[in-house]
């Protein structure tokens, strides 16, 4: 523990023994068993209580005795004929498509263009099929639903709104406590993916694979899961307001006179525009200055729209115009898997699988002074995904609930906390954090028991806190056993909570957005009837797969899971975005 950040290096060590393929924040990648070590995975997936049932007639053996021993702490029961070091890939176990196979076998296989599609469960062989990257989706509780196409909830945001002393006069009546909650609602979705195999691949590949289908159906399950992943944290039935700009001034370049310009972006996609960020603030000197807008991606849009009004106090949005000169075409969204150059402006990294944090456009010229103003964006209007009949298609995750619901009043409505870093170059700090953690508890009592974040802001946060300068780096001379153990670099895998005393296992999440932070909460604070944890799914139906008719030399199959998630608890969920990424 170092000045409040906990510090862990890997490889884990547990007594005497080293586990190469075992670290916080990866757990045992071997899906054959389905058992997850708690004491190396609770990072990831909570109390074992949470875990997946587990069919004990696929249980390996091997990974049982593994299981127990790191429960127990008894590293050394573990010798080499029971684990040899070194991680595992990802595979589908052959106990697996044995399940996927039975599940197939159990319906009628004499499918035709006129009976239609057949279905068959899926969710055994998906309780054994527990991605290492899809932490949120392997940890969220899920709940049977009733069957409708759309969920009200209520939300807990106070246990008491009055905060009553409870004084009481000789004779008198006691105060009465008062709960507040937020009607809250979400729509159930369908989440589907389809895959094929021809006859030839079906028949040759028995050698390799034995049943290619199974296997494939298997897979298909694995890639759904890793699809649910990037609901969670990245769906919205509506596209999500951008954080606010950071902006820059050069005073060459450019025709833009001396003032100060207040600049607010929304975002776009063929079903209209979100409402506008809020506003940003930069002063020129001289007449031939740019400003340089760096806008903050949000998932699913399509390009940006830039308003600029000036003033010394900031202006109404009838008076903040769009600049079509630096939008459109120019503030097109970034593909995913594009490169990100960070701030030093000379290193470059892959975004991954989530789109780049953020682009980059510049004013060189006086900007547009009438035109199309920012009030005539009344409403959000850009629908993420549509059918033919313009019904939503996603439902809200994670970070859209907390932008829908986000309060910091100390009021009788406590709601999320969503901020962006202090720092106006967007430069993440060790005191945002602890500002945003601090918030949420005197709001609402908020201590959230996990930290979700991309792997480029694991390294900025890990660089953060070694360039704090209470780090300590302990090498035993006289041991040549320790020294030849030496792991280089750190990676910061926890964070105490300064203001509960609470550490929080940070979960590493490739499809967490970049430039945001999600801090989760598991437990409620207060005593709520029938609730038992602050997020969770709630299913129309488990796995399920599909096989289609056959119309041609393909078997083609599908798998399905209908869901919404749902979260209880607003005031134990905080966002911290707009974070410009740099190590």
């Amino acid at each position: 523990m170092f000045g409040g950040w906990a510090i862990q290096a890997s490889p884990l060590q547990m007594g005497s023994t080293t586990f190469s393929g075992i670290a916080t924040a990866d757990c045992f990648r071997d899906v054959s068993a389905s058992w997850q070590a708690k004491g190396a995975c609770e990072g990831i997936y909570g109390t074992s209580e949470r875990f997946h049932a587990m069919d004990a007639g696929v249980a390996d053996k091997q990974l049982r005795i593994m299981h127990e021993c790191v429960l127990e702490g008894r590293a050394e029961v573990m010798g080499t004929s029971l684990y040899t070091p070194g991680p595992v890939g990802p595979t589908i176990s052959d106990e697996t498509v044995a399940l996927v196979r039975q599940a197939i076998a159990e319906t009628t296989r004499a499918i035709t263009t006129t009976s239609g599609l057949l279905g068959y469960e899926l969710e055994t062989p998906a309780k054994v099929i527990v991605p290492v990257i899809t932490p949120l989706v392997n940890m969220l509780p899920r709940r049977k639903g009733r069957g409708v196409d759309v969920v009200h909830w209520k939300a807990i945001t106070s246990f008491d709104t009055a905060r009553n002393w409870g004084t009481l006069a000789d004779g008198g009546t006691p105060q009465s406590v008062t709960y507040a909650v937020a009607q809250l609602q979400n729509t159930l979705q369908t989440i589907s993916l389809m895959n094929s195999v021809s006859f030839q691949a079906q028949w040759r590949g028995r050698s390799l694979e034995a049943d290619v289908r199974a296997r494939r159906v298997a897979e298909l399950l694995y890639q759904l899961k890793m699809t649910e992943e990037r609901w969670i944290l990245g769906a919205s039935a509506y596209l999500m307001t951008p954080p606010a700009p950071v902006l820059a001034t050069a005073t060459t370049g450019g025709t833009v006179a001396a003032g100060t310009y207040w600049v607010a972006v929304t975002a776009k996609n063929a079903q209209g525009e979100t409402l506008g960020s809020t506003f940003a603030k930069i002063v020129t000197t001289g007449s031939t200055s740019t400003v340089t807008i760096t806008i903050f991606t949000v998932p699913n849009a399509t390009q940006y729209n830039v308003y600029i009004g000036s003033g010394g106090s900031q202006p109404a949005a009838s008076a903040m115009w769009l600049q079509a000169g630096i939008s459109g075409a120019n503030a097109a969204q970034p593909n995913v898997g594009a490169s990100v150059t960070l701030a030093d402006g000379a290193t470059v990294m892959p975004s991954g699988e989530v789109n780049p944090a953020y682009l980059t456009v510049t004013l060189s010229a006086p900007p547009a002074t009438s035109g199309t103003a920012l009030s005539t964006v009344a409403a959000n209007t850009a629908k993420t995904f549509v059918d033919g009949s313009n019904n939503v298609l996603m439902w809200d995750g994670l970070i859209a609930q907390a932008l829908n619901n986000a309060t910091t009043a100390n009021g009788a409505t406590l709601g999320a906390q969503v901020t962006q870093p202090a720092d106006p170059t967007g430069k993440l700090a060790l005191s945002d954090i602890d500002n945003l953690l601090a918030g949420m508890y005197l709001q609402a009592a908020g201590d959230p028991d996990y930290i979700v974040m991309n792997p480029l802001d694991n390294v900025r946060l890990t660089n953060l806190v070694v360039g704090a300068g209470q780090l300590r780096y302990v090498v035993q001379a006289g041991d040549s056993a320790d020294q030849g153990q030496l792991t280089a670099q750190y990676r910061v895998t926890r964070y105490l909570n300064k203001s509960t005393g609470k550490e929080m296992p940070i979960i590493l999440d490739r499809y967490c957005p970049q430039g945001c932070i999600v801090f989760l909460p598991v437990s409620i604070p207060f005593p709520v009837p029938e609730i038992s944890t602050a997020v969770e799914l709630e299913t129309n139906q488990e796995y399920w797969g599909v096989d289609f008719a056959i119309t041609d030399s393909n078997f083609k199959f599908a798998d399905f899971v209908e869901e919404t998630l749902k979260v209880y608890f607003l005031g134990g969920l905080g966002v911290i975005r707009g974070i410009y990424p740099s190590f």
